[in-house]
């Protein structure tokens, strides 16, 4: 049987943290995607923070929605060789894969990207 401690953690654990989000910070977020097809930490550094970043993602798929401006809002995490892991929100219509959202990350932050395959990495890795 559960008891009410047990079942009032566990909806903790599934809860997110709630984050603010200003109607500035949204906007340019938006204006940035329209402008530039994607928006990274180098134009807002709060999206250092992966779970802030996939937040401010729904805010802005979220705007561009009730805008009915048809954009294809999505947003990625991606790991680069040395364990940093970065965001990107892109439009789809500008931004047309994850390989390019990938890409387009990698050279706005100057990370180097892993290429090749698991095993080539792993050995890599340990040799």
């Amino acid at each position: 049987m559960a008891t009410k401690s047990a079942d009032k953690d566990k909806k903790a654990e599934t809860t997110k943290p709630a984050f603010e989000y200003t109607d500035e910070m949204i906007q340019k977020a938006a204006d940035l995607i329209a402008k530039q097809g994607y928006v990274t930490r180098k134009d807002i550094p709060e999206m250092k923070n992966l779970d802030w970043a996939y937040g401010l993602g729904e805010k802005v798929d979220k705007y561009f929605n009730d805008k009915n401006a048809g954009r294809y809002i999505y947003h990625e995490d991606f790991d680069f060789a040395g364990g940093d892991i970065a965001d990107i929100i892109f439009d789809m219509d500008q931004v047309k894969t994850r390989n390019d959202a990938l890409q387009k990350l990698g050279e706005v932050l100057g990370e180097k990207i892993i290429t090749g395959s698991l095993d080539e990495i792993e050995h890599d890795i340990t040799n």
